[in-house]
C-alpha cells in the first residue's frame, strides 16, 4: 500500500484542474483492488510515453488505453497521465510533467525510483513546461525518434518500458556490486578480487589505489584516477607483464582478457598471486 507517510507528495493548484491534490489521486488509484486501466493521450510524446512506462513497469499488469488529449477520465479504476480532463487524469503541472509528479508519488515507498529516474524526471518538469533544458539525455528526443520510424503508440510506451526496466536493474545491480565490495580485501592499497561483481568507485573510496581481478574471462588491473594524478599510470608495468597483456594507451587498465574480449586467465602467463604481490610491490614504489 502507498502512502504519503514519509513525503510530502505534491498537487496542483493550478486553476481548471479537477484534482487539487494529484498525488494523493495517484496513491488512492494505486491503492484500488481490482481491474485497473491506465490511460494516457494518443501520439504520445515523452512524458505520455514515459509517465504510462513507469505505471506500467511499477504495476505489472495494467492495461494501456490511448484516447485523444481532450478525452475526459472519470472512471475511478481508470487513471490519465499527462492529461487534463475529468476528475482521474494527472497533468503534473505543480511538478512540470506528469513523469515528474510519479516519480515524487512512487518515490515515497521506493527511493530506487528516485535514484534512477531523479534526474529524468528533473528533465521533463522543465521540457513539459516549455522551460529550456540542457541535459544529455534527450528523452523527448528518443520518442521523435520512434515516431519518425513509424512506431505505434503502443510500441513507444513499450520501448520506454524497456528503457525503465533495464534502468532500474541495472541501478540494482550496481548497488548489489557496492555492497559486495564492502568485503573485499584492501592489503598495501591494493584489492584483490577473485569471481566476485565489484564496484571499483566503491574500492577506491575504501583506500585502495589499484584493483587486481580475475574472472572467467580474465584478469586485470585496475589503477585509481588519485594514482594517475601523481603521474604513475600501469605503462609503467609493460616489461613486468607478459607480452600477451594488453595496456590501455592512457594506462588506466591492464588485462588479459575482458568481458569484451574474454580469454582462459590460466593462460594468462601470471598466477593471480603473483600479479597482487607485482601490484603491491609497485604501489608501495610510487
Amino acid at each position: 500500500m502507498l502512502s504519503t507517510q514519509n513525503k510530502q507528495v505534491n498537487g496542483s493548484s493550478e486553476p481548471g484542474v479537477p484534482c487539487q491534490n494529484e498525488g494523493e489521486l495517484v496513491i488512492e488509484w494505486l491503492n484500488r483492488e481490482g481491474h485497473l486501466i491506465l490511460r494516457t493521450h494518443q501520439k504520445v510524446d515523452a512524458d505520455a510515453a514515459f509517465s504510462a512506462a513507469l505505471m506500467m513497469e511499477f504495476r505489472k499488469g495494467l492495461k494501456l488505453d490511448l484516447k485523444p488529449a481532450s478525452f475526459a477520465t472519470n472512471e475511478p479504476n481508470v487513471l490519465a497521465v499527462d492529461m487534463l480532463e475529468g476528475s482521474n487524469a494527472v497533468k503534473g503541472l505543480a511538478q512540470g510533467s506528469a513523469f515528474g509528479l510519479l516519480v515524487e508519488v512512487l518515490s515515497v515507498e521506493n527511493d530506487l525510483i528516485e535514484r534512477c529516474f531523479g534526474l529524468w524526471a528533473a528533465q521533463l518538469n522543465l521540457t513539459d513546461s516549455a522551460k529550456q533544458c540542457n541535459d544529455r539525455v534527450v528523452l523527448a528526443d528518443l520518442v521523435r525518434a520512434w515516431h519518425s520510424v513509424n512506431l505505434s503508440d503502443k510500441t513507444i510506451v513499450n520501448r520506454a518500458r524497456e528503457l525503465i526496466r533495464g534502468k532500474l536493474r541495472a541501478e540494482r545491480a550496481r548497488l548489489n556490486r557496492q555492497r559486495n565490495s564492502e568485503y573485499v580485501p584492501i592489503i598495501s592499497k591494493v584489492a584483490l578480487v577473485v569471481d566476485k561483481r565489484i564496484d571499483r568507485t566503491t574500492l577506491f573510496k575504501r583506500g585502495a589505489k589499484a584493483i587486481v581481478q580475475e574472472s572467467d574471462c580474465g584478469q586485470c588491473i585496475h589503477l585509481s584516477r588519485h594514482v594517475m594524478n601523481t603521474g604513475h599510470d600501469l605503462r609503467e608495468l609493460k616489461n613486468s607483464l607478459p607480452a600477451s597483456w594488453f595496456i590501455h594507451p592512457q594506462g588506466f587498465l591492464a588485462a588479459y582478457g575482458t568481458p569484451k574480449a574474454p580469454r582462459d586467465p590460466t593462460e594468462s602467463g601470471m598466477p593471480i598471486e603473483a600479479l597482487f604481490i607485482l601490484v603491491q610491490n609497485w604501489i608501495g614504489g610510487i
